[in-house]
């Protein structure tokens, strides 16, 4: 699963990795995870991002793709 979350943000942060996961909705499809979820996992990210130094803009980035994924994730 690390493996995969990394592949996804440096492919879709412009990086030279190439994504082979699953889309964002079959890859969450029955795990019914709830907003709070959502927001906890979010909250760990963009800690994960500070704590290594990411700079605000990669973190203003990483914040809108989360945003932009919710409705694929949150309850499918």
């Amino acid at each position: 699963a690390k493996e995969m979350a990394r592949q996804f943000f440096a492919a879709g942060s412009g990086g030279a990795v190439t994504y082979h996961g699953k889309d964002m909705r079959a890859a969450h499809t029955g795990m019914n995870i709830s907003e709070q979820e959502y927001l906890a996992v979010m909250d760990d990210i963009m800690g994960a991002l500070a704590k290594n130094g990411m700079s605000d803009e990669t973190k203003k980035d990483v914040l809108a793709i989360l945003y932009m994924l919710k409705g694929e994730i949150i309850r499918v």
